[in-house]
């Protein structure tokens, strides 16, 4: 099935996807979706501009066509110890958090179960992100088991990226069975997105759908299933948050001589 509720999608923002904010709301109107999140880019990736334009989404509508617009971001995992690459003012801003692994210069791609595993149990714990995205990229191996087991002590979703399943992420069918498999289990939250970079990809979720309908996964689980869920999730997120965000790689990306960019 496809869901009317879609929590990663990339607008021009970052130079790699094609379809500017109005033609995602106007596209996942059109097809009848109820929410959507844009989330864009942290800044550790080359294609993302000043950090300025990620906190200014805040001047986008919350509906646009009758479809609920969240404000978010999709940051990037740069450290052992699951620090991202966002500062106070995003983290702020921001009315959902995605983060993953992307193989920038800061965390590169690696083949060290130990460590990724690690480094995601890490990031939950701190509770600075709602949802680790595309987890089944076989570029970073992981013990779902354990991840999975994290995810539901610490409330935070899982994803089953579509695209991903599509062939941007070579090999991510059989890893992402796994992570459902063991998501089930502990009745973790699971989110099922097209992380979409162009807008008639919107909402489009077979691949990742199929994987959650072979094992009846509960909808109740399921963020994507109804509003009632997803701003149930959203609201409990908010309380599990903390209120400020200290990553020791935040100078790298914020200077702190430069106006406006100190971390407060």
């Amino acid at each position: 099935m496809d869901y009317k509720i879609d929590l990663h999608v990339h607008s021009n923002t970052n130079v790699h996807a094609f379809s500017t904010i109005k033609e995602n709301a106007d596209y996942a109107a059109e097809t009848g979706m109820k929410v959507i999140a844009i989330t864009n880019h942290g800044p550790a990736l080359e294609d993302t501009p000043h950090w300025w334009q990620l906190i200014n989404i805040r001047i986008v509508p919350d509906y646009i066509n009758g479809v609920r617009i969240l404000k978010g971001v999709e940051a990037n995992i740069v450290g052992e110890n699951g620090e991202l690459d966002i500062n106070q003012k995003i983290y702020e801003q921001m009315e959902i958090i995605l983060a993953g692994f992307h193989g920038n210069h800061l965390y590169p791609k690696n083949q060290d179960r130990e460590k990724n595993t690690r480094t995601v149990i890490n990031l939950m714990k701190s509770q600075k992100a709602d949802i680790i995205v595309h987890l089944g990229n076989p570029e970073f191996p992981i013990d779902y088991r354990e991840v999975a087991k994290t995810a539901k002590e610490y409330n935070i979703a899982l994803e089953l990226n579509n695209s991903s399943l599509g062939g941007t992420r070579i090999g991510s069918e059989k890893t992402c069975r796994e992570l459902a498999k063991y998501a089930k289990e502990f009745g973790c939250y699971l989110c099922i997105n097209t992380d979409s970079h162009y807008c008639a990809q919107i909402g489009h979720t077979p691949l990742a759908g199929e994987i959650a309908e072979e094992i009846s996964y509960p909808e109740e689980l399921i963020l994507n299933s109804s509003e009632e869920v997803l701003y149930k999730f959203l609201e409990m997120r908010k309380s599990l948050r903390p209120e400020k965000i200290e990553d020791k790689y935040i100078e790298t990306y914020f200077p702190a001589g430069k106006k406006g960019n100190k971390v407060d």
